[in-house]
């Protein structure tokens, strides 16, 4: 992926180069600690996971749950190995517009499926939990530079955030930073066309808390390359192609 916005050090101070420098070492210890947590909750208010914002928490180990907004789906990801999806009664029932959505809605109703290690649903779920994309917008920023621009300080959710903006011509990275002894990020707004074609909001939350992931109950499990093959089909429409 590549992101236009540069972290640049050089270069003649102006009067505010001090304060721009300041903000800057303030929105790389944030990004520090973002990177250095053992696990985080991530929500994406925007679709990025077949048509869906999701809210995805994972720890180092690799364990990962994502949940996408409105319920249409769950992902459970244990370790980074096995991996098992269920999707709501109205997904379900939505699909049922033909002879393999009923088989889908009957096999698959208050059911996880077993997803296939090489399966396409499996290996786009893994790569969302691995949150590259975000990884690699928080490793630049983490980059201390005098480009940083604060603006007015807000609350949200109950926290004092402190915006720094980084920006370079059309495309642009707002950090809202918690105001206090360990300044975590709350939320970023990407507006980069290379990372996505609309703005990308993230809202971190529950860093530090476990990330619990256990094998759902045997009766509660479907295996079946069948299955699989129809839920790609009439579940997973906006999956992005295997690259």
């Amino acid at each position: 992926m590549l992101l236009v916005l540069t972290a640049c050090e050089g270069g003649a101070g102006s009067a505010g180069s001090g304060k721009q420098s300041a903000d800057g070492v303030l929105l790389s210890q944030s990004m520090q600690l973002f990177r250095d947590s053992p696990s985080v909750r991530v929500t994406a208010r925007s679709a990025v996971a077949m048509g869906s914002g999701v809210g995805i928490s994972v720890d180092r180990d690799k364990n990962c749950r994502v949940e996408a907004q409105g319920g249409f789906f769950q992902v459970a990801v244990e370790r980074g190995g096995r991996t098992w999806m269920s999707w709501s009664d109205d997904s379900l029932q939505k699909a049922a517009t033909s002879p393999d959505g009923e088989r889908l809605k009957k096999e698959l109703r208050g059911k996880w499926l077993e997803l296939a290690q090489e399966g396409r649903i499996r290996k786009s779920m893994v790569d969302l939990c691995a949150l590259t994309p975000l990884r690699t917008v928080t490793d630049q920023l983490a980059k201390p530079s005098r480009h940083t621009t604060r603006q007015p300080e807000t609350t949200e959710d109950g926290e004092r955030l402190v915006p720094l903006r980084l920006a370079e011509g059309d495309t642009s990275v707002t950090a809202f930073i918690k105001d206090g002894e360990k300044p975590y990020p709350h939320k970023l707004i990407v507006n980069i066309t290379t990372f996505a074609p609309t703005p990308v909001d993230f809202w971190l939350d529950a860093y530090g808390e476990p990330v619990t992931v256990a094998p759902p109950a045997a009766a509660q499990t479907v295996r079946s390359a069948s299955i699989e093959a129809l839920a790609e089909r009439h579940l997973a429409a906006g999956l992005p192609s295997s690259t």
